[in-house]
């Protein structure tokens, strides 16, 4: 009879003899694998209570080693890897989820984390959870949750999961409502002009500004692409087709942008010197402000090396 085919009664009594053979088997299976069976109950017990807390190390280092591991390999790469070395894909997956979660908790969490008896299963479903959930839980919360059976402990999991979706949520509709307020309240005038009118004329400097900037600089490139004969003549047309197409776009949305203006407020208020808009000294201000940011911002993108 197997020990499957035994009642679980059975399977708790030995003769004084079996025990001395199946000691004497573990001892031997135990040295092969460098472990040294203690002399007492209470050593065994604290063997594997250090055990339970080396596995939580060693599944965190684990997931650390597949990190490093899987930003210094090609993208797709990294499953074929695990393949290749008979290691299961949702193995790694789980020890890179221990080890997120450690990185991401503050000292006195992870500390604590060191010292619980938690066992791999529980270490995996806790590392599911949101940080957030995590580093709210203290001491006594990780106790009880550690003294829960597994099943238990997954239900406890559950309703921490839904507790965060629900604040979740709750943030979710508070920000609009702040958001709504800041908007119901916000000035309605700019330079005693309505607020899209006063953007439009401050942003039409500092947008206009750039586009002009990198329009100066893309016009001194082409120049010299036709000026510059010796190269390849093949080569200078691929280049040309490329300038002539990219800004032939930008030029015909300027155009048609520009003719949507003339056809709605006419071109008698939009031709000619004495159509040029007149500016009151703050809003010219910030507009040539606006501006100099603006260029400041593209220089510094384009024009540093």
């Amino acid at each position: 009879m197997t020990i499957k085919d035994q009642e679980p009664s059975e399977i708790q009594v030995f003769s004084a003899e079996e025990q001395q053979l199946l000691l004497a088997k573990i001892e031997k299976v135990a040295g092969q694998i460098q472990l040294v069976i203690p002399e007492t109950i209470e050593e065994a017990w604290a063997a594997v209570m250090s055990l339970e807390e080396q596995a939580i190390v060693n599944t965190a280092k684990r997931g650390f080693l597949y990190m490093a591991i899987k930003t210094e390999t090609e993208h797709g790469n990294f499953t074929t890897n695990l393949k290749e070395r008979g290691i299961s894909a949702s193995s790694a997956k789980n020890a890179i989820a221990v080890a997120k979660m450690l990185m991401a908790l503050p000292d006195s969490k992870r500390q604590t984390f060191g010292v619980l008896n938690m066992n791999k299963s529980k270490l995996i479903e806790m590392a599911r959870l949101p940080v957030e959930t995590v580093e709210s839980l203290d001491d006594d919360d990780l106790d009880t949750l550690n003294d829960l059976s597994v099943r238990e402990f997954r239900k406890e999991i559950r309703k921490l999961k839904d507790k965060h979706i629900e604040l979740e949520d709750q943030t979710a509709t508070l920000i609009n409502a702040l958001e709504t307020e800041r908007l119901t309240k916000a000035p309605k005038q700019m330079y005693e002009l309505p607020i899209l009118v006063a953007q439009v004329r401050r942003d039409a400097f500092a947008h206009s500004a750039v586009v002009n900037e990198s329009l100066e600089a893309f016009i001194a490139m082409a120049e010299q692409l036709c000026n510059t004969r010796d190269l390849d003549l093949n080569h200078r047309i691929g280049a040309a087709q490329t300038t002539w197409h990219l800004w032939l776009r930008i030029q015909q949305r300027i155009t048609h942008m520009l003719n949507r203006l003339s056809g709605e407020f006419g071109p008698d208020h939009l031709a000619g010197a004495e159509c040029i808009p007149q500016f009151a000294e703050d809003e010219w201000q910030d507009a040539q402000a606006n501006r100099e940011y603006m260029l400041a911002m593209y220089n510094d993108r384009f024009n540093t090396k």
